[in-house]
C-alpha cells in the first residue's frame, strides 16, 4: 500500500469537519502533520488511519466476515420462525 500525502482539505473533507476543527485536531489533539510551508500542511494517509485507529472505541472483537452468534441467540432465533 502506498503512503500518500493527504492535503490539508482532504482531510477535512474525509473526517467531514471545519479548518477550525482541522486546526484543533492538531494542536490538541496531536493530529500529526507536514508542515512544508506556513500554509501548505499535509498528514500522511497512515498517520490518519492510524490517529484514527488509536481513537477508535468499541473495536471490532476478531476479523472474521461472518458473525459470530451464541449458541443461545441460535435457538431463539430457530423457534421464532418454526
Amino acid at each position: 500500500m502506498e503512503d500518500k500525502l493527504l492535503t490539508k482539505q482532504q482531510v477535512m473533507e474525509y473526517l467531514n469537519i471545519s479548518r477550525k476543527m482541522f486546526e484543533k485536531l492538531v494542536k490538541e489533539h496531536g493530529l500529526p502533520v507536514i508542515k512544508i510551508t506556513p500554509y501548505k500542511r499535509y498528514v500522511r494517509s497512515s498517520h490518519l488511519n492510524q490517529y484514527i485507529d488509536n481513537r477508535t472505541k468499541n473495536k471490532p472483537q476478531g476479523t472474521s466476515s461472518e458473525p459470530q452468534e451464541k449458541d443461545s441467540d441460535n435457538i431463539k432465533w430457530k423457534n421464532i420462525f418454526k
